[in-house]
This record gives structure tokens, C-alpha cells and sequence, in this order.
């Protein structure tokens, strides 16, 4: 370590570099995620004209080039010189950090960018990036590269598309009025590419995005989305649009499952300039919830204080209701708790309110103090008001509020009993014999519980770990399919006993992320078939019966090297065949080898050490730990029910529809569309 601390050690990062350097700090790693967030961040602008009721029609394109263009009909980015900055506002916009309309009073009444942050990740993030804007009957124009403006705003004839002016420039306004065309509207168009400098992923997955745009649509009652994907011959085409929006989002979240009253129910209002919609709707499968959440449209999967303001006015609702009608159950019987008025619920939650403050940059989780209580006394206002109203839809809210209470107690003293039986009496100590644990001392949440493949790999994994951090636990063969499993048979598999009993905290409905005996759990598989398979079996377990683990983001996947490159003394891991192609140009061929690793049994226990199990400022979660999340929890359902349930017919179904749907665009047949 240096001896020396002074002042030219100090770096001061400006744009673009700040956002380049740590792309995680704005757009939520390096991924797919992070790669979507780029145009998330470019939709939601557009999203936020249509909440100002300028936009009536949104439209994403993918390219060819793996280039991404949003369009709105909107009012038109602000393009003259800025007074402060003296500089073109179009520029500002989408150079200069924290720079945007959303502070201003007045122009968003709500609005998803709040930090002004958002466009200028997408644009430091992009190979290149250009702006289009429709506004005073002309078109203004800018190219960026690398986050940089490569040209001036420039003035387009709107009917030459020629360059006639910029921005700034004296005998701006006598350029503008002599080319102006009246009949044009308004909007922007944005158009980028991402760097493959700064992401891992640049590729755009067409169906995440399409439901993601979906949504969209539900939120804008009246708003069309179109999307197209133009990367293959045959352009993929989805358009969207829905009247019935919040109330029309549930029905169609619950698709397959059988409500228990035909009409959603419908809560909103208005306290302090905060506006609040909630529909919701209960159905039989009661061990199925869904309460979807969202603040001035943008997505907040973690929830936050207006989800926990929903759940406590539901919960407070129904037994206030059960208490008036006297339909609260004897003494003795199961009480109701809030687990159970949310059993078997579909909800849809939307708050729009000015300056709503998030937990971080990617905005999934609400942190406004005054959310909880305002939600809370709306929705319990409403629902009371409307179950008062409608007596026989309250009763049977209430029984199966009853009903879940019952089976919840009943379900908890069977759950304990089999895994007393199955799993701590399966072993003297109540631990997996298999299982190589960390030594003592080490706090809990600086460990990780890894899963691995097999037990020859769990050999070379034991001597590659460091014992204070890394815990290892060989699978011998592929886990049990636990969906739609029971939890008596569950806990008969070896495999599954032994995850549950090194894991700790529980199993399904007793499961508690604070009991658990490390800060996470990775999933160490073979990068072939087979270890893909694991992996998703494991996937599938975890989401089924220990949920918590994987939305509190303590599950991960360990990712070792692909390839070992060498020449000479030189060597270097390559964890993708870019990387692998990347090495080799940088190197040239001559006298290079190249190793690829099957399996992690072809990895020696250095080599383990070096990659897998590196230890740095965060004890064990390095780079090599990549965190499982969960987008869209409904489509994480569907598929998992889909291609890990009973029905052979709906998973044909599924992978002959997608196959369909890949021959289609291959050879360029009809465009597909989705009214």
C-alpha cells in the first residue's frame, strides 16, 4: 500500500466517465437488466408526456444493428439555449447530470425521472446516440458517441431533412420561420446503440421488453404502444392498447385462475396531492398472490411504503368488516392474520404523486414517508365502504380469509412435524453430513452457501474455498421438479432435505430469510445442458418454497471461466466467447491455446481459488457472484408453471408456439401482432 495520501490522489470523474466507470451505481449492473434499463429510461420519458396527457402514441423499434429507437407524439424535448447554461437545453439534457423538467413545478404534474439522471446513463452507455425533435415546424438534430455530442444541435428542413441551422447560431429564429412547416406535429425520437465496452449484454430480449410495454399500455388507458423487432427478416410486431386499464391489467393477470367474485374491486382518491389506484380481485388458489406496484408508472418490484400501506388497509378492512357483520370465528379457532386476507389476491397498485423518492437510481422500491399512510387510509376507506355495500361479496372475501387461516395453522403443525421427522432427525447434528460449512466466527452475512454440481466438483470446490466465507454442499445427480409437488414427498428427496437443512430459516410458509445460516446461497453448475437443467430445477425450488431468499436478492449464480487462454507466460480467463475473441484479437492466434473448461471438475483447485472463490472488499460477493432477480414475478409464475408443471400439453404448446413464431421470422410469413 502507498504511504503517501494527498491531494493529487483525489480523482474527480466527470461525465461521461463517472457513469462509464460504475454503471451499476445507475443502471443496476452490467447484464440484461442494466441493458434494459437503457430503454426503460428513454420509454419512461416518453410514458411521462403521455401522463402529462401530450402523448397518445408510443413506439419502440429494434434494428437490425442491435440499435433501439423510442418515438412519442409528445410535446417535443425543449431545444433552445439554456439561459443559465448558455448552452443548447437539447444538449443539457442528455450531457450534464441531473439536468431535466422534472424539478420544475409545473411542468410534470408526475412524472417516473425525478433525478435527471436517466437519458444521460443510456447515452454514456451507448456506442452512439441520436436525437430527433419535432417542435416549432422543424426538426432538430444531435449525435452523440460514446456519451459525447459528436455534432451541434442542428436545425433539418423538415421536407429536405437537410441541415439549414443550428442551435445558437445568429438568424436562428429567421432560419426557423423560412423552413417552418405548420402541418408537422410534434415529438421526439431517440434512437441508441449500446457499447459492448461497458455491458456484457447488448442484445435486446424482444419478449422481456414486450411485457414490459404491455404493462405500459394497461397504465395508460387509451395510450397505443407499438413495438417492433427488425433483427431478423420477418420484422416481429406487438401493439397495445387497453380502455379498461388497471381493472382490464387484473382480469388479464388472472387469466387462469378462478375468481371468487366476477368484478374486480375498485379503490381511489386523492389526500395531500397524492393520487391513488388500486384494483383487486381474490381467486381460489390461495397459495398464489400477486400485488403489483407502481409509482407514476415505473415498476417498483421491491414494493416500498405503498405496498405495506395497501396490505395493512386490506387486512384492517376485511376484519373490520367480519366484525361488524359478527362473522369473526369462536374461541380457539385460527385468528385471522394479514397472510390471509391477501391469500389468493390479484392487485394492481398506482400511485402518482410530484416528487416521490425511490431507494436508489433504478427506482424499485418506494422509500416516501408519507406513502404508507395515505394508501393505508384510502384503500381502507374504500374497501370497507364498497364490502359494506356489497355484503355478500364481503362475506366471501371473509371466508376465505377464514378458510386460509385454518389451513395456514393446519399446514404450519403438519410442515413441522415432517421436517422434524424428515430432516433434523436425518442427521445427529442436523446437518448434512456432505456439507463442507464455514468455520466458526465469521459473521453470517459475510458467507455463501454454495450449491454445486456433483461431487467430484464439490472435491475441487472444498480445497478451493476460503472456510471462513464459502460453505459447499455437492448435489449427487439432478434435484427433485418441485412444482406441484406435496410437501410430504418434497421432503422424502435427499437432495431437497439436505438443501433445506443446510440453508436454514425454514421451508415454504415458515420459511424466514432472517433464520437463514448464511447471507446467500449460489448455484454452482456445469455450463452444458445438464447444469442448465440443475439450475432451473433449483431455480424452481427456491421461487416455490423459500420465495423470500430470492426477493430479499440472496440468491446467486456462481459463474466460472468458459475459457483459459494462454501464450507463452501470459494467461487470462474468458467467461463468454466475446471475451474468448476479444483475448485472442488483442493477442493474435500464433502460439496461443485455448482451454475449454466442460465441466468444473476440469478446473483444478488453484484455478477455483482464482476465479470462483476470489475474496474482496465484500468478503465472498465478488464479480464472480451474479444475483438471480426477478422482473416480473406474474411471467416468472407463468413460466415456471408452464415448464416445470404436470401438463405435457401446455409445454408443448409453449415450445411449439415459440418454434412457430422463430420459423415465421425466419422466413419473413405474415407480421404477428398482439391487439
Amino acid at each position: 500500500m502507498p504511504t503517501e495520501y494527498d491531494t493529487k490522489d483525489i480523482q474527480v470523474l466527470e461525465y461521461p466517465e463517472n457513469i462509464q466507470r460504475r454503471p451499476g451505481m445507475y443502471v443496476g449492473g452490467t447484464g440484461l437488466v442494466a441493458l434494459h434499463h437503457l430503454a426503460h429510461e428513454l420509454i419512461d420519458n416518453a410514458v411521462d408526456e403521455a401522463l402529462a396527457g401530450a402523448c397518445t402514441h408510443i413506439g419502440v423499434e429494434i434494428h437490425p444493428d442491435g440499435s433501439l429507437t423510442v418515438t412519442d407524439d409528445g410535446r417535443g424535448i425543449p431545444t433552445g439555449m439554456h439561459p443559465e447554461k448558455n448552452r443548447p437545453t437539447l444538449e443539457l439534457i442528455f450531457t450534464e447530470l441531473h439536468a431535466g423538467g422534472k424539478f420544475k413545478e409545473g411542468s410534470y404534474s408526475t412524472s417516473g425521472g425525478l433525478h435527471g439522471v436517466g437519458v444521460k446513463a443510456t447515452n454514456a452507455l451507448s456506442e452512439w446516440l441520436e436525437v430527433r425533435v419535432q417542435r416549432d415546424g422543424v426538426i432538430y438534430f444531435q449525435r452523440h458517441e460514446d456519451g459525447l455530442p459528436a455534432t451541434p444541435v442542428q436545425i433539418l428542413d423538415p421536407a429536405t431533412q437537410k441541415v439549414v441551422g443550428e442551435v445558437g447560431q445568429e438568424g436562428e429564429e429567421k432560419v426557423i420561420k423560412a423552413h417552418a412547416d405548420k402541418s408537422l406535429g410534434t415529438g421526439s425520437t431517440i434512437t441508441f446503440k449500446p457499447s459492448p465496452r461497458f455491458l456484457d449484454i447488448t442484445d435486446f430480449d424482444f419478449d422481456a421488453l414486450a411485457r414490459r410495454l404491455q404493462v405500459i399500455a394497461f397504465l395508460l388507458p387509451g395510450v397505443t404502444v407499438e413495438f417492433t423487432d427488425g433483427r431478423k427478416k420477418k420484422k416481429r410486431q406487438k401493439r397495445f392498447c387497453y380502455d379498461g386499464g388497471l381493472v382490464e391489467y387484473v382480469k388479464w393477470l388472472n387469466e387462469d385462475r378462478r375468481p371468487i367474485h366476477r368484478a374486480p374491486v375498485e379503490v381511489s382518491g386523492e389526500q395531500n396531492g397524492v393520487t391513488v389506484e388500486a384494483v383487486f380481485q381474490w381467486h381460489t388458489s390461495v397459495d398464489d398472490s400477486e400485488i403489483v406496484s407502481f409509482v407514476n408508472t415505473i415498476p417498483t418490484p421491491d414494493g416500498g411504503r405503498h405496498v405495506a400501506g395497501f396490505k395493512s388497509a386490506v387486512t384492517k378492512a376485511i376484519n373490520q368488516f367480519a366484525a361488524e357483520k359478527k362473522l369473526t370465528k369462536e374461541k380457539g379457532e385460527a385468528s385471522i392474520r394479514g397472510s390471509d386476507t391477501l391469500a389468493g389476491l390479484t392487485a394492481v397498485l398506482k400511485l402518482s404523486m410530484h416528487d416521490p423518492h425511490f431507494t436508489s437510481q433504478t427506482k424499485t422500491q418506494l422509500a416516501s414517508d408519507n406513502a404508507q399512510g395515505i394508501v393505508h387510509s384510502i384503500v381502507y376507506e374504500g374497501l370497507l365502504e364498497q364490502l359494506r355495500g356489497k355484503v355478500s361479496l364481503g362475506k366471501t372475501i371473509v371466508q376465505q380469509a377464514q378458510a386460509a387461516a385454518q389451513a395456514r395453522v393446519a399446514a404450519s403443525k403438519a410442515r413441522s412435524l415432517v421436517i422434524r421427522r424428515s430432516v433434523l432427525d436425518a442427521a445427529d447434528s442436523g446437518l448434512p453430513g456432505k456439507l463442507a460449512d464455514v468455520s466458526k466466527g465469521t459473521p453470517t452475512e459475510q458467507t455463501v452457501l454454495y450449491i454445486v454440481e456433483g461431487d467430484s466438483a464439490g472435491g475441487s470446490c472444498k480445497m478451493a474455498r476460503d472456510r471462513r466465507y464459502h460453505a459447499i454442499l455437492p448435489l449427487r445427480g439432478k434435484p427433485l421438479n418441485v412444482e406441484g409437488v406435496k410437501l410430504t414427498r418434497l421432503l422424502s428427496n435427499n437432495e431437497i432435505k439436505a438443501i433445506i437443512a443446510a440453508v436454514g430459516g425454514g421451508v415454504g410458509a415458515d420459511f424466514h430469510v432472517e433464520d437463514m445460516r448464511y447471507g446467500g446461497v449460489a448455484l454452482l453448475t456445469d455450463a452444458d445442458v445438464d447444469g442448465d437443467h440443475i439450475r432451473t430445477l433449483l431455480y424452481t425450488f427456491f421461487w416455490r418454497y423459500m420465495r423470500p431468499l430470492v426477493e430479499e436478492g440472496r440468491l446467486y449464480v456462481a459463474v466460472a471461466p468458459l475459457y483459459l487462454v494462454r501464450k507463452g507466460k501470459q494467461s487470462r480467463y474468458a467467461y463468454s466467447d466475446r471475451e474468448r475473441d476479444a483475448v485472442l484479437e488483442k493477442w493474435g492466434r500464433s502460439g496461443v491455446t485455448v482451454q475449454r473448461y466442460k465441466g468444473l471438475g476440469e478446473m483444478n483447485p488453484d484455478q477455483l481459488r482464482e476465479t470462483v472463490f476470489q475474496v474482496g472488499d465484500n468478503g465472498p460477493f465478488t464479480d464472480s457472484l451474479r444475483r438471480v432477480t426477478v422482473e416480473d414475478v406474474h411471467h416468472a409464475n407463468q413460466i415456471i408453471s408452464t415448464l416445470m408443471g404436470k401438463s405435457a400439453r401446455s409445454r408443448r404448446s409453449w415450445l411449439l408456439e415459440r418454434w412457430r413464431e422463430e420459423e415465421s421470422v425466419e422466413n419473413g410469413d405474415e407480421e404477428d401482432s398482439d391487439p
